[in-house]
């Protein structure tokens, strides 16, 4: 509900709050007129947000003055003087009243308070995931929004693909906005433009990449071929089998975006546990980094394929479920098994340089993207050959390799964060670590490019730490500000009540099977962490997504922006 109040202009200063007063204390003669003022209620697809339009006699800035209860802010939307503003108002609160004052002030430092509008909001909806802060401790914490797109998996069921939320929530939890794409979002972040961009599927096709305003409307959206042939065709087109896991924005002003390809090989490997195992010939997916303009045209590729090893197979490599759908689509019989799974990207601006993360090779991988050649790579040393094993990076003292990694980035100290998932913990044909002893953890390596060694800087998670498992999923973020690491924990299966302790599930987020049993429904949930940079790390925000089976819950990674406002 929107409610206009009378003009100050127009009205006695006497009946105005104090707060108000001081608002007007600066205005005069001279200040500048508002001739026209409109709020445009929240739309339903992103409720805690609405559109303000103002119009004065002469350039002006507007400035927001915000309400709700005890909680008082202000925002400056943009530092533009102009005579016409289209602006955001974001961070309202659910099933709240907030009162509004729209400010404007020339260049001269002039200032008018327009019109005092009301905002009340609705109450969060009753599918919303519900959220617990376990801990918060704002004076340590990076200032801003956490936000994340959350998956909705019930027990023993799979991802609902018609479930889509993406929300953010202040440095206590409250949640403060909201958006409900039409399908599950996968990675969200903020574009160079201050717009959001998350990737999504459609029918399995794996997939589009949407780009959103703060207000929930698109912007622009990009589909690859494969959903093409679910007979999807809103957008633009880009000459892709698929999209997944991750795209960024580079300086250009283009995209760097993962896709994939299929190739068939002959005396491929049939059994990552059998190294005896008689060979097949095999349809094989392998990733390829594409960078796009926003009209769709490919600028270039870069094949894994072709800068790694074909043959060389890590746990996981085999599997043929995470790609049938999408290549169902594209092929009559789909049997292709996912060699490397890449899953994250990172752009070096110093060096011009790309890092890939190869989940199911165990790999981060820098490229160098004006030669095409992979310049090192990170890894257990196990199952590589010529002229791979040379490209290897050396332990510079004890470290542990991390294992089906995700979320791979460069940090301003020139180190790589990483979040380590910690899968099998071993390399074909050595035996898996037990489930039960598996970990996951936040990482840090510091690379020696000239001695080409690795050294293992920072960890949080593991023996002697927090134990904690997260088989897929997961993201480790370096925050600017305080040096902090917010951490996604983003798939945490256990037991469903009455069924005994925790289970450390496998790739696929399922708990281990009793022998003779069938496996108990595992119950899905997820948290974000942010923890110091310090050994220990001491956690400074950690928020709980769970809820009462059959109901589950994931995230896939969660960012933490400076501000609603870009």
């Amino acid at each position: 509900m929107i409610r206009l109040l009378t003009p100050c202009a127009r009205a006695g200063l006497c009946t105005s709050p104090a707060w108000l007063i001081l608002l007007l204390s600066a205005c005069d003669l001279r200040a500048p007129a508002v001739a026209d003022i409109r709020l445009d209620p929240p739309d339903e697809k992103t409720p805690l947000a609405a559109r303000l339009t103002v119009s004065t006699d002469e350039p002006a800035r507007v400035t927001l003055q915000v309400r709700n209860g005890e909680r008082e802010w202000s925002v400056t939307p943009s530092q533009e003087f102009n005579t016409a503003h289209q602006l955001p108002v974001l961070g309202l609160e659910p099933d709240a009243s907030h009162d509004i004052v729209v400010t404007v002030a020339d260049a001269a430092g002039n200032v008018t308070a327009a019109d005092r509008l009301t905002v009340t909001t609705d109450p969060l909806p009753e599918n919303f995931p519900p959220l617990k802060v376990a801990v918060s401790r704002p004076e340590q914490m990076e200032p801003g929004v956490t936000i994340l797109a959350v998956r909705r998996w019930p027990d023993g069921g799979q991802n609902d693909d018609s479930y889509g939320l993406i929300l953010a929530v202040d440095e206590v939890g409250r949640v403060v906005w909201y958006h409900r794409p039409v399908r599950t979002a996968g990675d969200v972040h903020r574009l160079r433009n201050g717009n959001l961009l998350y990737s999504s599927d459609v029918d399995g096709a794996r997939g589009t990449l949407v780009e959103i305003d703060m207000l929930g409307n698109i912007v622009q959206q990009w589909y690859s071929r494969s959903v093409a042939k679910t007979g999807f065709h809103e957008g633009t087109f880009v000459d892709t089998d698929t999209f997944h896991h991750d795209v960024l924005d580079l300086p250009t002003g283009n995209f760097l975006a993962l896709s994939t390809e299929v190739r068939s090989y002959e005396r491929y490997p049939s059994s990552d546990r059998d190294a005896a195992a008689a060979p097949v010939t095999q349809d094989v997916v392998g990733d390829v980094l594409v960078e796009f303009t926003r009209d769709g045209s490919i600028v270039r590729r870069w094949h894994l394929l072709d800068l790694l090893d074909p043959y060389r197979i890590g746990y996981g490599s085999l599997d043929t479920n995470f790609w049938r759908r999408a290549y169902g689509k594209l092929m009559e019989q789909p049997k292709v098994v996912d060699w490397a799974h890449g899953n994250a990207l990172a752009f070096d601006e110093q060096d011009q340089m790309i890092l890939v993360s190869a989940r199911h090779q165990d790999a981060t991988v820098k490229i160098d993207p004006a030669s095409g050649k992979v310049a090192w790579i990170l890894a257990p040393h196990e199952g590589w050959k010529e002229p791979w094993r040379s490209l290897l990076l050396q332990p510079g003292g004890e470290l542990q390799w991390g294992y089906h990694v995700h979320g791979t980035e460069v940090t301003p100290h020139r180190t790589l964060l990483m979040f380590d998932n910690g899968n099998e913990r071993a390399t074909p044909f050595a035996e898996p670590l037990p489930e039960d002893k598996r970990f996951s953890r936040a990482v840090e390596f510091a690379v020696d490019e000239a001695a080409r060694t690795v050294h293992q800087v920072w960890s949080y998670g593991g023996p002697g730490e927090e134990l904690f498992f997260s088989g897929f999923l997961g993201d480790a973020d370096w925050l600017p500000q305080t040096g902090n690491v917010l951490i996604t924990d983003g798939a945490r299966v256990t037991r469903s009540a009455g069924a005994g302790a925790s289970a450390a599930p496998s790739a696929t987020g399922q708990p281990p099977a009793q022998a003779g049993s069938k496996p108990p429904p595992a119950h899905n949930w997820a948290r974000i962490v942010e923890v110091t940079h310090t050994s220990p790390a001491e956690k400074v925000f950690e928020l709980l997504l769970d809820d009462e089976p059959p109901e589950g819950w994931r995230v896939y990674r969660a960012e933490r922006l400076p501000s609603l406002y870009p």
